[in-house]
C-alpha cells in the first residue's frame, strides 16, 4: 500500500502548525500519509471520514479525534459538495518529548478521559476563534491554548503502547522511514541515492529496488516530489520567482523544477500558481 511521509512546517513562534479549514468535501480529501507530529482534528461543522491504521472513524460536528505520531491515516468524505469547517493542530513530537523522555513508549487516547477530552475541545474552539484575528500578538494567546493541548494529552490521555502499535504496517519499512525523515529535514540540500544507501547500510542497487518496492515510487522521484511540493508552496505564498523557488528547495536548476511540475501536474509552475490562486 502506498503512503507518504509529510513534513510539517510549524507556525512562527509556535510549537505546532494550526490549520483552519473551510472547504467543500472534494477538497477535504487527503492521500494516505503519516508524520512525526501528533495531530488533533476538531470538526466545527460538517462530516469527515478518517481511517487511522485501518480503523475508520466518522467525525461529525463537535467531534475531536487524535492522530498519534507515525500513525498512517487518510481523510475521505461521503459528500463532495458539503462545506466542511474544521481545525487541525499538528503538534511537535520532539517538543513534548522535552517534558516526557519516555514518549516513545506511549500513545494518546482522548476517549479514555472525558473531562480531558472536553478541555481539549475547548482549547480547539478557542484556537478556531483566534484564527480569524489580525492582532499581531495573537500568537501569544495561541501559545496558551496549544500548551493546554499538550498538557491535557500528556497528563490524562497517555496509554502504554503495545508491540507494533501506531507504526507503519510494513515490517520492512524501517529503512525507508529513516530515509524519508532525512529527506523531510534536508530536501534543500544535495542528496544522492548513494548517500541514502550508506545511511541505512545497504548497497545502492539493493536500496534502489527496496525503496521502490516499499513506497511504490523511485528514490529520485520521491525526493523531487518533496522538493516540488515545497517549491510550489513557496511560489504561491511568497513573492519569489520560479528560479528562486527551484534553487531554494533543492532543485539543481529551474529546468528540473519545471520538468517535474509538468510530470506530476501536467502544467508549468507558473500555470499551477495561477490555477491555485483562481480556485482558492
Amino acid at each position: 500500500m502506498k503512503y507518504s511521509f509529510e513534513t510539517i512546517r510549524y507556525e512562527k513562534n509556535l510549537p505546532a502548525r494550526v490549520l483552519m479549514q473551510d472547504k467543500p468535501g472534494f477538497r477535504s480529501r487527503t492521500k494516505l500519509h503519516w508524520h512525526k507530529e501528533i495531530e488533533l482534528l476538531y470538526m466545527i461543522d460538517g462530516s469527515l471520514i478518517m481511517t487511522r491504521n485501518g480503523r475508520k472513524t466518522v467525525i461529525n460536528t463537535d467531534d475531536v479525534v487524535v492522530v498519534n505520531s507515525e500513525e498512517i491515516h487518510i481523510v475521505d468524505v461521503d459528500d463532495n459538495d458539503r462545506v466542511n469547517r474544521y481545525l487541525v493542530v499538528q503538534m511537535s513530537y520532539d517538543y513534548l518529548k522535552n517534558f516526557y523522555k519516555k514518549l516513545d513508549t506511549v500513545f494518546f487516547d482522548i476517549d479514555k478521559h472525558p473531562e480531558a477530552k472536553q478541555e481539549i475541545k475547548n482549547a480547539m474552539r478557542n484556537l478556531a476563534e483566534l484564527s480569524d484575528s489580525e492582532d499581531e500578538f495573537v500568537p501569544l494567546l495561541q501559545n496558551v491554548e496549544i500548551h493546554k493541548l499538550y498538557y491535557y494529552l500528556a497528563k490524562f490521555c497517555m496509554q502504554q503502547k503495545r508491540v507494533g502499535i501506531n507504526k507503519p504496517s510494513n515490517a520492512n519499512f524501517r529503512y525507508a522511514k529513516v530515509v524519508i525523515e532525512y529527506i523531510g529535514d534536508n530536501y534543500k540540500d544535495e542528496i544522492s541515492l548513494n548517500d541514502m544507501a550508506a545511511l541505512v547500510g545497504l548497497s545502492p542497487a539493493y536500496f534502489s529496488k527496496y525503496f521502490k518496492s516499499v513506497t511504490e515510487t523511485s528514490f529520485v522521484t520521491y525526493l523531487n516530489t518533496v522538493r516540488l511540493e515545497h517549491a510550489l508552496k513557496d511560489l504561491v505564498t511568497g513573492n519569489i520567482s520560479v528560479m528562486d523557488a527551484a534553487l531554494e528547495n533543492g532543485f539543481p536548476n529551474v529546468k528540473s523544477f519545471i520538468s517535474m511540475c509538468k510530470k506530476v501536474y501536467g502544467a508549468t509552475p507558473t500555470q499551477c500558481k495561477k490555477i491555485y490562486i483562481a480556485t482558492d
